[in-house]
């Protein structure tokens, strides 16, 4: 079994992800600002002017480093973006310089998102350039320095216990509130927009597979996706087969990326694909009555 670190612990796919790890025996030392005693990343792993580190977490010797952590709410990078760049960017930084120096990490995985593409051409907005700048910063790692990394790049991640208030709140969480709560839930644009939409469980896989996966993966970026795509109108009619529902359609947001879908084949060449397909994934999470 292995040691572990991975940061955001206490986050929607941290905490999934931690408690994956910690039934297949591996030892697991979280970081998180939700702590019950809050753990900054960049303190509690950052080099002091002597060159070292806190011995808690060096003396540890993790074998493998998760870097789920960041601020990811893409309104709150556009509001405040040099405080999201300083926090999200930094502390990449941060968790590859300890993984470099520690001297027993054999890989770090980066926890990036699909927003570094945009629409073709590279980030749209301040969240998805931060999570471009530390992807490269972890190639970069690799190459100099010889720290083995990978990056993998969520598409839209969903369950059926996912929160609308969170982070990672995407449309089918919201509108497993709204169904909850009696609300009529409502589109922006027309609904054909398409998302790929990958369950949790699968991005929990995805990471762990990175992890145990043989050779150098050399700093390389994975898409972590189903490679197929669901329009929103299409998620309404498997909510309608469930729900007697009325949906409101709202004006379209600016700048909006109408499609999403993962190229999924870079990964299943080294062996991981999606284990529960849109259409299924989907419909459980709908498949309630009522309020609970």
């Amino acid at each position: 079994m292995s040691r572990c670190i991975v940061t955001g612990h206490k986050g929607y796919i941290g905490s999934k992800l931690t408690a994956k790890l910690r039934e297949q025996g591996h030892e697991v030392i979280g970081i998180d600002l939700n702590d019950e005693h809050p753990k900054d990343i960049l303190n509690v792993l950052r080099e002091d002017s002597e060159g070292a580190f806190h011995p808690y977490y060096y003396n540890f010797k993790p074998e493998y480093v998760f870097h789920t952590a960041c601020w990811p709410r893409i309104g709150f990078c556009l509001e405040r973006p040099v405080e999201t760049m300083y926090n999200n960017v930094l502390a990449g930084s941060v968790v590859l310089n300890f993984a470099r120096k520690c001297g027993s990490v054999k890989r770090v995985i980066y926890s990036s998102s699909s927003s570094v593409v945009g629409d073709g051409d590279g980030p749209t907005n301040p969240y998805a350039l931060q999570k471009l700048v530390t992807e490269m910063e972890t190639k970069i790692y690799s190459e100099i320095y010889g720290l083995d990394t990978v990056s993998l790049r969520y598409f839209n991640v969903y369950s059926e216990d996912q929160k609308a208030d969170g982070p990672y709140a995407t449309a089918v969480a919201n509108w497993m509130r709204s169904l909850r709560k009696g609300i009529s839930p409502f589109i922006t644009g027309d609904g054909e927009q398409r998302r790929d939409m990958v369950h949790v469980d699968d991005v929990v896989s995805a990471n762990i597979f990175a992890m145990n996966c043989e050779g150098n993966i050399g700093g390389k970026s994975y898409d972590v996706g189903t490679g197929t795509n669901i329009s929103l109108n299409e998620i309404k009619d498997i909510i309608l087969e469930n729900h007697d529902v009325e949906f409101e359609y709202l004006d379209a947001r600016p700048g909006e990326v109408m499609s999403t879908k993962a190229d999924v084949e870079s990964l299943a060449q080294l062996g991981w694909t999606h284990s529960i397909d849109i259409h299924s994934g989907i419909s459980r999470c709908f498949h309630f009555g009522g309020d609970r």
